[in-house]
């Protein structure tokens, strides 16, 4: 690992930690925006961190989901990712953007209304991760078989403090054979700003055959960037799944994808519900 300047925010030039080695193996994790900056900023960055470009009719109950991990110096390493309201106080994202969270007060979520970001960040009172997820997945080697165990627990639940009002959650349903789409707000381009809501379309979509465990790829229809980890893959307006992965990606980005399914009536997902604090028979 290694500390680079990153002039990509306005007002201010943060300090970026960025990956010198990728694990072994197929599936990458996508790249996204991890940044050094004051902790006393670190969870107050709507401003900055996301683009008032952002239309409310591309992605529904997209939101964007930041982690930050103090460095014990009044600064913080902030990761930026993608997720998506599954009830008024609910948020699902990947695990892996929430890796180096370690207590609700380290993690962050922005809210988009009306076509426009929300400013103020969301207070979280809990979150947990897939029973399954293993911390780190992304940089420890691993064969494409290990890979695709990782990437299909690869989703993390977070409460919020208080519902959402104005923004209606996404609903669950079932991949519904060639159609789907990705949202997220991670950048439209290598080297780009994370934060405008976008909204790619689907193809070549297939899941993996195997004993092991289920994943989904897929090409988009554009491409993705650091910030989209932990968006809705849906089909008709239904989330069945979310994105953790870029194949062979160039400069953190890249168009075709893995895609961890989900499963709300399974038990492991039940399991992260209840250790999020999600009362029985609430959505």
């Amino acid at each position: 690992m290694k500390l680079r300047p990153e002039p990509l925010r306005p007002l201010r030039s943060w300090l970026v930690k960025v990956k010198t080695r990728l694990p072994e193996g197929r599936l990458w994790p996508l790249r996204d925006t991890v940044s050094r900056r004051s902790f006393a900023l670190a969870l107050a960055l709507a401003a900055l961190a996301l683009s008032t470009s952002a239309r409310a009719d591309d992605a529904g109950a997209t939101v964007a989901v930041q982690a930050a991990q103090p460095t014990g110096d009044g600064r913080a390493f902030v990761s930026e990712c993608s997720g998506v309201l599954i009830a008024p106080d609910l948020v699902l994202t990947a695990g892996h953007c929430l890796d180096i969270a370690e207590t609700p007060a380290h993690v962050a979520v922005f809210a988009y209304r009306d076509g426009k970001p929300i400013p103020e960040a969301l207070k979280v009172a809990a979150f947990a991760r897939h029973p399954d997820h293993v911390l780190g997945w992304r940089e420890k080697p691993g064969d494409p078989e290990k890979r695709q165990t990782e990437i299909a627990a690869d989703m993390a639940l977070i409460r919020l403090a208080a519902p959402v009002s104005g923004v209606a959650p996404a609903g669950f349903g079932a991949l519904a054979g060639a159609d789907g789409a990705v949202s997220g707000v991670g950048a439209l381009k290598a080297g780009g700003r994370s934060g405008a809501v976008k909204r790619m379309k689907l193809t070549a979509i297939r899941s993996s055959t195997g004993s092991g465990a289920r994943v989904v790829f897929a090409t988009s229809g554009a491409t993705v960037c650091g910030g989209d980890s932990g968006g809705p893959a849906s089909s008709n307006g239904l989330v069945w799944g979310l994105v953790s992965a870029v194949l062979k990606p160039k400069s953190g980005c890249g168009s075709r994808i893995a895609i961890t399914p989900v499963d709300p009536a399974s038990q492991r997902f039940q399991a992260m519900r209840a250790a999020a604090g999600v009362r029985p028979g609430s959505r």
